[in-house]
């Protein structure tokens, strides 16, 4: 397993935790970290047997697809009468760890860029610095995106 669904995985465990100790918030049904479990776990197995983007004119990243299996989650769980509806943090605290990464990413990116050209940007204002890389995190994502799709598409071909 990647060490980015490990993560995951433990964040879903962290998220269970906090929300079974937490006074102030309704308990959620266990069944509903079961089911995030499985769905990171079917994502595991899918990415190794190379099943991924099957059948997908665009592909998605692994993160893109763990979010997809919290908000399909989040939806099954409000549906399903037989299980009390979650409450709204525990799917919200698993998006903003998810979301975490790409930040991180992006941080790491705009730091690297202000000291390969030597950027003096002490007058700059940390909230503009904050626009910056949340500028550089959606061009990337983009950029990213660009170069997945035309791997995909060069594979397809290649078949």
């Amino acid at each position: 397993m990647s060490n980015v669904l490990n993560v995951i995985l433990k964040t879903i465990q962290d998220v269970q935790n906090k929300n079974q100790q937490s006074p102030n918030v309704e308990t959620a049904d266990p069944s509903v970290f079961d089911i995030l479990r499985k769905k990171v776990q079917e994502i595991d197995a899918k990415s190794q047997n190379n099943q991924v983007q099957k059948g997908r004119t665009n592909p998605k990243s692994i993160l893109d697809m763990i979010k997809d299996g919290i908000e399909g989650t989040k939806k099954e769980n409000r549906l399903d009468n037989k299980v009390a509806t979650a409450p709204k943090s525990v799917f919200d605290d698993l998006l903003k760890k998810v979301d975490q990464a790409s930040k991180r990413q992006a941080s790491t990116g705009v730091k690297k860029i202000i000291e390969d050209y030597r950027l003096d940007v002490s007058r700059i204002p940390p909230n503009m610095l904050n626009e910056i890389q949340q500028k550089y995190q959606g061009d990337l994502k983009n950029f990213n995106q660009q170069y997945a799709n035309a791997i995909h598409t060069l594979t397809k071909k290649m078949k």
